[in-house]
């Protein structure tokens, strides 16, 4: 009999799996205005852990950030980048830490010269505060019990006006997003510093990637950790992230040398 053969059956390669990064415009790290896709240090290390880890990262339309803890609670998005542990949030999500966090810091008018060197050195102070920001627990235990005394802001830039124009005596703020609003505004060049006290007190923070307890494609999760320890461990959490966040802006608000 003769030898028969036939063509094989053309394969079509296996589809990545396509996981959503729900985000919105963040000063320094992720920056999301007038862009079709966000760029910034928080944007490699997604992109870097998507690569390692092997799948396809999509990003949302600008999302406010309650919004987007609503869509991860209800699994219809898949990671969230740049957050603090809470038990609430625990509860909706992983998360997943890479850096230890940039501590809030106290923005004074530069001509306020007040040695700040202690929490209870605010306490008869005006203080505002930014609504809805996780602080730092030691930070947190100080704006509760002195409520009286502490004005809520909607934004950083709200919080900045009000401290520009004398309404309050002092901006308890993110350190590394205050001090982009205050160099991206013209009208705050040389008005503001940031005192001396060190904030977050002796507990180490970590800043987190979430990933949804409800996402479909949950059984990613061990890949996505393994190779986000790796990139921490070989340097590139470092290189792609921590050396770029810390601006020397910080610096200059700090009236330390470059």
């Amino acid at each position: 009999m003769a030898a028969k053969a036939e063509e094989p059956v053309a394969q079509s390669e296996a589809k990545q799996v396509e996981l959503t990064w729900c985000l919105d415009h963040f000063s320094r790290f992720h920056h999301y205005e007038d862009v079709a896709e966000p760029y910034g240090p928080s944007v490699d290390i997604m992109r870097e852990l998507a690569k390692r880890a092997g799948f396809v990262l999509r990003f949302t339309p600008r999302t406010p950030v309650s919004r987007c803890f609503k869509l991860m609670a209800e699994g219809k998005v898949d990671l969230m980048s740049n957050l603090k542990v809470s038990a609430e949030r625990e509860t909706f999500m992983f998360l997943l830490p890479y850096e230890t966090t940039v501590a809030e810091s106290v923005f004074l008018l530069r001509k306020d010269s007040r040695p700040l060197t202690h929490y209870h050195q605010l306490k008869n102070l005006t203080i505002a505060s930014i609504r809805g920001y996780l602080y730092s627990q030691t930070t947190m235990q100080f704006l509760q019990q002195n409520r009286l005394h502490v004005a809520e802001m909607d934004s950083i830039e709200a919080g900045l006006e009000m401290l520009f124009r004398g309404r309050v005596d002092a901006l308890i703020s993110p350190t590394v997003s205050t001090s982009e609003a205050i160099f991206a505004a013209s009208s705050y060049q040389d008005s503001f510093r940031i005192a001396d006290l060190e904030m977050g007190g002796d507990n180490t923070e970590y800043i987190n990637i979430g990933v949804s307890r409800f996402t479909p494609h949950i059984a990613l999760l061990p890949a996505i950790e393994r190779h986000l320890q790796a990139m921490q461990q070989d340097g590139t959490i470092k290189r792609l992230y921590t050396d770029v966040v810390i601006s020397p802006k910080v610096n200059l608000l700090k009236g330390l040398s470059q």
